[in-house]
């Protein structure tokens, strides 16, 4: 169950690696930044594996990975 801290590492890590180009941002950022707005949006400190979508879950494993 990834936390909001998790995300937002995973996230800050990603976008280190892979910035916006011309203000897109990279596939997997993009991923993440839906769920770190969704848990901002709903105050959330977790959130369940299971409700993210495969991308999702594929995006924060790699980038939480990366961080180890």
């Amino acid at each position: 169950m990834p936390t909001f801290d998790e995300i937002k590492k995973a996230l800050n890590t990603c976008m280190v690696a892979e910035p916006a180009v011309d203000f897109v941002l990279s596939k997997d950022a993009n991923q993440l930044c839906t769920v770190f707005a969704e848990m901002m949006h709903f105050k959330q400190t977790e959130r369940p594996l299971g409700t993210l979508s495969d991308k999702q879950v594929i995006a924060y494993q790699r980038w939480r990975d990366s961080m180890k």
